[in-house]
């Protein structure tokens, strides 16, 4: 099944692209979020044939924020355009763990504005596919071989 994940934001959309079968999550070059939007989605939706829609909710370490409910308006704007299943997936700490990412892969802070919403997506993905099917690295040594 092929997935989109989406990190929201109100200047711009962090996506991520993957399929359950390789479990592997790919970040894609982020979005404008302007009024068109939803018929971009909508067009990518049906060119990559995605079946599940992710989409980050940013809650708070104490719930619910002004961002959380403009996310949720989002994606029920989206929902009515679209016939793909989506779901919300708590996004706490992805954007600090993105801009982690980008630093070590040596991206600069200027770089990472323009990186981390994607990052932040193929987190998002990422963990979902993680989630859903667990790998057992216990028995692979460092050459990649089994033990």
């Amino acid at each position: 099944m092929k997935i989109l994940a989406l990190d929201f934001g109100e200047q711009k959309i962090g996506i991520a692209l993957g399929n359950t079968k390789i479990g592997i999550a790919a970040a894609r070059d982020f979005l404008e979020n302007n009024s068109k939007i939803l018929e971009t989605l909508a067009e990518l939706i049906e060119q990559e044939n995605i079946e599940k829609i992710l989409i980050g909710l940013p809650l708070g370490l104490s719930g619910k924020t002004q961002q959380t409910e403009r996310t949720h308006n989002f994606a029920k704007e989206l929902e009515t355009k679209i016939s793909v299943s989506i779901e919300l997936v708590d996004e706490r700490f992805t954007s600090r763990i993105a801009e982690a990412n980008l630093r070590a892969a040596g991206k600069n802070s200027r770089k990472q504005k323009n990186l981390i919403d994607s990052e932040s997506a193929r987190i998002i993905l990422q963990e979902y596919f993680d989630k859903i099917n667990p790998r057992d690295i216990s028995g692979i040594n460092a050459s990649g071989k089994n033990f």
